[in-house]
């Protein structure tokens, strides 16, 4: 989810509000001095989407509520929420194409409710935990944003600071959730496990009938290879071509145009088109070669489990009758046969599916040709002394090359809309997978994905150390399955002063690094609250932030960073907030907007 724009509206006609502020698609970055209202302003961005923050009275007094814009996947989400004791957030959900929708409007009056609703909108688990009195409770929003929410007054004290914790080892069930692995302490492990089992089901049965349906709308491109520009730039020639034909007097040069034109484009599509033809036959021959060597890594792995069979009716080495000494192996040849089947059925439907595409570029190769033949006839007659006949023919063919283009046009379009729902289908099959696989194997601590997050966060937790001038912080650093730091003999607990501020920073912006590098799209922002800048040297602090725009850069994400001290300049893709709003002793980012008299 990346956010778009905010506005804090005021109550009544003599209230506070702010200016419709809309965020970078890199950095936003709101500079003013102490007082001006910068963490209001920072912590309305978390408020509007339900985490729990204590406006002080006058924000309270003179602001009516917060209404936050923000973007996922082709959605538009807006949140509007009531500054007031009571929770009560109004979301509405709408196709960014099709617009305002007001019929999908939903009031939440709790967090639960309204957490419930958007982690499922976000593609997030919303499966039962375990709370600290070994009762089944539910992940908030105000759980999960302390990874991508950074508060002024708690936030730079540890690695994470939530409002509250009930949740049985909160943070490693945060961490767990937003990078896609099996809670710790599921609450209901069996139920999940009998659950995924059955959306993995109709995952696939997703996947068969999302790739049935490219398949055929590729077929219905008739082996056609343009990309939707190069479709609407073709068609607006065509369009061009047959405005002249029918506005200009010398039809003889208009027509000869307009046909050696098509013939170009016949000529290039028909390249192409044998380009293509070339590199299916090489994939295809080249699958029958990937479907050997899965099959040969099937066959070691039953061999392997054979021969493990074989170790296990030893005594000497399996005295108990209970004995587990190859139980991972056992778990591990399930999750990697399941994986390979998969693939070779994947590898069979692709097969199939090329084989189909190889006949229809063969028979567009064909009818190219034919077109192209049938072109330069016209061509032809039409230099030996056109005819009126040949203009009708060349304003038919370009008429019949506009609806094909303009049909081709819509197919393109669709197809994009399904090619990203497949991936995301993928994507969530490889996540049922490991989720499966963790599910199922009760009696080990390991779990892949998790491995290898610990593995990048150290090095990144490092790379940004070092961007950040961190001294007197060792880099031998241990990572635990709970994703508790330890900096060689030292915990974060015993830093304090600059260290501890440089250590914090580092840590949430190698979370975010690894995030955002990963496909995952929950929450594709990072905030910082003003942190203590006498606490850091500004260049320092300016690295961090270099770094960070080069991080998001080309990205889907985001950063916004409140600074009094500190200030960036701003480049392509980001924004600065200022206060814009006359106060007693300076300008505020909150302030009475003058209304228009009406005579």
């Amino acid at each position: 989810m990346k956010l778009l724009e905010l506005k804090i509206e005021h109550v009544e006609l003599d209230g506070w509000e702010s200016e419709q502020l809309t965020f970078g698609d890199d950095i936003t970055q709101l500079y003013g001095p102490n007082g001006c209202g910068k963490t209001p302003v920072i912590h309305s961005i978390a408020y509007a989407m339900g985490y729990p923050v204590k406006f002080r009275e006058d924000i309270l007094r003179n602001c009516k509520s917060v209404v936050l814009k923000a973007s996922h996947e082709e959605n538009i989400i807006v949140f509007k929420r009531e500054l007031s004791s009571s929770f009560n957030v109004e979301c509405n959900v709408y196709d960014e194409i099709i617009g305002d929708d007001s019929e999908n409007n939903k009031v939440f009056y709790s967090e639960k409710d309204l957490s419930v609703y958007l982690f499922d909108l976000l593609g997030l688990s919303t499966a039962a935990l375990t709370s600290l009195k070994n009762l089944p409770t539910f992940p908030y929003v105000s759980t999960l944003l302390p990874l991508f929410y950074v508060d002024q007054d708690s936030g730079y004290t540890s690695a994470y600071k939530a409002q509250s914790n009930f949740i049985k080892d909160q943070y490693a069930e945060m961490v767990r959730m937003s990078i896609g692995v099996i809670a710790k302490n599921s609450y209901e492990k069996k139920k999940d496990l009998i659950e995924n089992k059955k959306e993995l089901g109709l995952i696939d049965s997703e996947i068969v009938s999302t790739e049935n349906f490219i398949e055929t709308l590729i077929l219905q491109r008739k082996g056609s290879l343009l990309s939707k520009i190069d479709v609407e730039d073709r068609l607006q020639k065509l369009k061009d071509r047959l405005d002249e034909l029918n506005s200009n007097q010398d039809t003889s040069y208009s027509t000869n145009s307009a046909i050696q034109t098509l013939i170009n484009e016949k000529l290039s599509e028909k390249n192409s088109t044998d380009s293509k033809i070339r590199d299916l036959r090489e994939r295809i021959n080249g699958f029958g070669k990937i479907k050997d060597e899965i099959e040969i890594e099937i066959n070691t792995l039953s061999l392997n489990e054979e021969a493990k069979r074989v170790f296990s009716s030893f005594d000497e080495i399996c005295s108990n009758r209970g004995c587990q000494l190859f139980l991972s192996s056992s778990e591990s040849y399930g999750k990697n046969l399941l994986y390979l089947k998969d693939q070779t059925k994947d590898l069979d439907r692709n097969l199939g599916y090329q084989k189909e595409r190889l006949d229809e570029f063969c028979i567009n190769f064909d009818n190219i040709e034919g077109e192209i033949k049938k072109l330069k006839i016209n061509l032809s007659e039409e230099q030996s002394g056109g005819t009126a006949q040949n203009l009708v023919n060349t304003i038919s063919e370009l008429t019949r090359s506009i609806i094909d283009l303009q049909r081709e046009k819509e197919i393109v379009g669709r197809l994009e809309l399904e090619e990203k729902k497949y991936n995301r289908f993928i994507s969530k099959r490889e996540q049922l997978h490991n989720t499966i696989a963790s599910l199922d194997d009760r009696n080990s601590t390991v779990d892949l994905k998790q491995l290898k997050f610990r593995t990048d966060f150290k090095k990144q937790i490092t790379e940004w150390l070092d961007v950040l001038s961190t001294k007197n912080v060792s880099r031998n650093i241990n990572i635990d399955s709970d994703f508790n730091i330890l900096f060689g003999t030292e915990k974060l607990s015993q830093l304090s002063g600059s260290t501890l501020l440089r250590v914090i920073l580092a840590i949430k912006a190698a979370f975010f690094d690894i995030y955002i590098s990963s496909e995952l799209s929950a929450f594709e922002f990072l905030i910082f609250d003003t942190p203590k800048q006498h606490d850091i040297e500004t260049e320092h602090f300016a690295a961090f932030i270099d770094k960070l725009k080069t991080t998001v850069s080309n990205k889907r994400a985001q950063i916004i960073f409140s600074t009094t001290e500190y200030h960036y300049e701003p480049k392509e893709n980001d924004v600065e907030w200022i206060p814009s709003f006359p106060g007693t002793e300076q300008n505020m980012f909150l302030g009475i907007i003058p209304k228009i008299k009406v005579k």
